[in-house]
């Protein structure tokens, strides 16, 4: 996606043999983060899967992505499937 001739943000779809489609990476440049972009990137990515034939569209979240972003999975139509926990040793 791009914003005045700048890239504001990127989507990359993945076909799996099952016929689904996961958008495998999704982003924002960090200067365009906040300005709502995420919402019309998102719904270009799950219209452009969903396009292609998709039976079923899917991403993975976690704690490491911006606040904003789960609401915005949940508010394009996204259920969560299953979450996950993981601990990581420290070291001393």
């Amino acid at each position: 996606m791009t914003y005045d001739g700048e890239t504001a943000g990127y989507f990359e779809l993945k076909r799996c043999e099952d016929g689904s489609t996961e958008i495998a990476y999704f982003g924002l440049m960090p200067e365009f983060i906040g300005r709502g972009l995420g919402k019309h990137l998102l719904t270009c990515a799950t219209e452009q899967a969903w396009a292609e034939g998709a039976n079923r569209v899917w991403l993975h979240t976690c704690t490491d992505d911006d606040p904003a972003a789960l609401p915005n999975y949940l508010k394009r139509g996204f259920k969560p499937f299953r979450t996950e926990s993981y601990s990581v040793a420290r070291r001393t």
